[in-house]
């Protein structure tokens, strides 16, 4: 899947059955990248844009939920 783009709405309509509405709770997205400024053989790693850093950095970009 790592090379498949599958945008947002294709996305949404492969999980939206697996949401569960409450009024008592919240649901959390945040991305973010680690940085791995000396790491060119990890596979994960790929040259993205950081928001810390201002730029572009080699890092593992990772959605948390």
């Amino acid at each position: 899947m790592k090379n498949i783009d599958l945008g947002t709405e294709i996305l949404w309509q492969n999980v939206r059955e697996e949401i569960v509405n409450s009024e008592n709770g919240y649901l959390i997205f945040d991305d973010t990248v680690i940085k791995k400024k000396y790491s060119q053989k990890i596979e994960l790693v790929r040259r993205q844009y950081s928001g810390n850093e201002h730029g572009v950095v080699n890092g593992i970009g990772i959605v948390n939920c």
